[in-house]
């Protein structure tokens, strides 16, 4: 499971670290469901972006706001989930984060951990958008994060852990070409060694 992540970083050093323009957001380093930040999408023109969008995905057929957010997406069940099978087929999106929290420990006595890249460079984790009719002729962006099965850095503090996706998945990841059972395949969890681990 991801339920904080670290985007604590200046719009314009985002901005060079991906190659896009990215519109000026709130920097946060413990930014929660709910929160508006930058997501990484291909939009109707065909033009890869970096919009604004908040955590916790509404589909565009939803009438009501979920009870909770809809933050979390099970890479192994998203293609067939009624809540995330058509943002998988037409709206996948890309989440830059610079570290992600977990917890351990009994209630009232918990540690917190940070995990980042063991090479100082940004996460980027697999994800979802969707766009839903607010009411008032606006459209709400949402979007969520897949997870998957953690590997050896993250195993002894969750049973899940973010899809993070290297330079050459990313294209895929994007491409509304893509083949859908490849892209599951490629829903794995990261090597070995990809993440540093600190008390936070």
């Amino acid at each position: 499971m991801c339920g904080r992540y670290d985007i604590e970083v200046d719009p314009k050093t985002l901005a060079e670290m991906l190659g896009l323009d990215v519109p000026d957001f709130v920097r946060d380093a413990d930014f929660s469901p709910g929160d508006t930040g930058p997501v990484i999408a291909v939009g109707q023109d065909g033009q890869t972006k970096v919009v604004l969008m908040r955590w916790g995905l509404e589909p565009a057929w939803l009438r009501e706001k979920p009870k909770r957010p809809m933050f979390n997406a099970r890479a192994e069940t998203v293609a067939e989930k009624p809540m995330f099978r058509a943002a998988f087929k037409r709206k996948r999106a890309l989440v830059p984060a610079v570290a992600f929290y977990e917890w351990t420990g009994k209630p009232g006595a918990k540690t917190k951990w940070r995990f980042s890249k063991a090479d100082g460079s940004l996460l980027i984790f697999a994800g979802l958008w969707e766009a839903r009719d607010r009411g008032d002729g606006q459209k709400q962006l949402t979007f969520t994060v897949l997870t998957t099965t953690p590997n050896a850095d993250a195993a002894d503090y969750h049973d899940r852990m973010p899809v993070i996706l290297d330079a050459q998945a990313q294209k895929i990841w994007l491409d509304p070409e893509a083949d859908p059972q490849f892209l599951l395949e490629m829903a794995a969890p990261a090597p070995d060694g990809t993440l540093t681990v600190t008390a936070a």
